[in-house]
């Protein structure tokens, strides 16, 4: 016989069975662990590949390595004869500094005028196809252009004969083979240097401004100069950072158009660092010696684009 107290039955509390809590806690486990198994395959790729090989190198440096059976122990000789004994070291440094300059500004500066001038342009059609026209030296293989160009700059090429067409054949120069001016001939390789990734970059950025800041700035009675300076900009200041980077590393690494057009030449007027790392290594076999440029080619430009942007980026965040 049932009793019931207050005329009411005990409420029933059903508990969930153990499978369906066990098969719970599996499945917040899986979830939990799946992302890590996910990014296991790219972090291994990125060990043998990337991680190993860098340790190797820095290893190596403290080497006199020949990439063969010689491999002796010299503690911080390479560094030592690098920074106090080879004069080719600082010319690279040198050389190298300039041009990545050059490149910074052509990488940065003309591609901000292009996306200017084509985001203002009335016709949206027009506008198109300039954004298309961009993208088409891209299909062009580097290597090729770098050959073309090494044609227009022979003592017969089509710079000399394009100075002579406007009266300036005092100008004319065998480009690549003085030392005067062989720096500024690889500065001036790829004229007008439009650089379509670039371009669409900054394009990009000025589609997103928005066009109330336009309607403001023209209330306030600013030109186009004054609306570029105060409000496009300010605004395109996180493109021009990132351009200004990559344009760090890619200068700084660069040394397939000197390899191509001067082989570092003439008489090693045109050295760039890492012309230099790849002569130590596959010309004379010093790997430890070109394993210690790498290592220090690698900490200036990690101090460049890391380190030096990073306290500007946190203030303004």
């Amino acid at each position: 016989m049932t009793q019931v107290l207050d005329g009411r039955a005990p409420a029933a509390t059903a508990s969930p069975p153990r499978a369906a809590r066990r098969e719970s806690a599996t499945t917040r486990l899986t979830h939990a662990l799946l992302p890590y198994v996910l990014v296991l395959p790219l972090v291994a790729v990125l060990g043998v590949f990337v991680l190993y090989p860098f340790g190797q190198a820095i290893y190596r440096s403290f080497t006199e390595w020949n990439g063969a059976n010689i491999d002796e122990f010299v503690g911080l000789a390479n560094y030592r004869a690098m920074f106090t004994e080879d004069p080719l070291f600082w010319r690279s440094i040198r050389n190298g500094s300039l041009l990545t300059v050059a490149f910074v500004a052509q990488s940065v500066l003309v591609p901000l005028g292009t996306a200017w001038l084509i985001h203002h342009l009335r016709s949206d059609r027009v506008q198109y196809w300039l954004r298309i026209l961009l993208l088409v030296p891209a299909v062009v293989p580097t290597v090729v252009g770098f050959l073309v160009w090494s044609q227009f700059l022979q003592p017969d090429g089509l710079v000399n004969r394009l100075v002579g067409v406007v009266g300036l054949d005092s100008l004319g120069h065998n480009w690549l083979g003085d030392t005067d001016v062989v720096l500024f001939a690889l500065i001036l390789v790829g004229f007008p240097w439009l650089n379509g990734a670039n371009t669409l970059i900054y394009l990009a950025g000025l589609l997103t401004i928005p066009r109330d800041l336009y309607e403001a700035a023209r209330m306030d009675g600013a030109g186009r100069w004054r609306t570029f300076w105060s409000v496009e900009l300010p605004l395109l200041r996180g493109q021009t950072r990132l351009l200004v980077i990559l344009s760090v590393i890619l200068g700084l690494q660069n040394y397939d158009n000197v390899f191509l057009l001067t082989q570092g030449g003439p008489a090693d007027a045109s050295v760039v660092p890492g012309l230099l790392l790849y002569n130590n290594a596959f010309r004379y076999g010093q790997y430890g010696y070109a394993a210690a440029i790498g290592v220090v080619l690698f900490v200036v430009i990690f101090v460049l684009t890391v380190l030096g942007p990073a306290r500007p980026w946190r203030k303004e965040h």
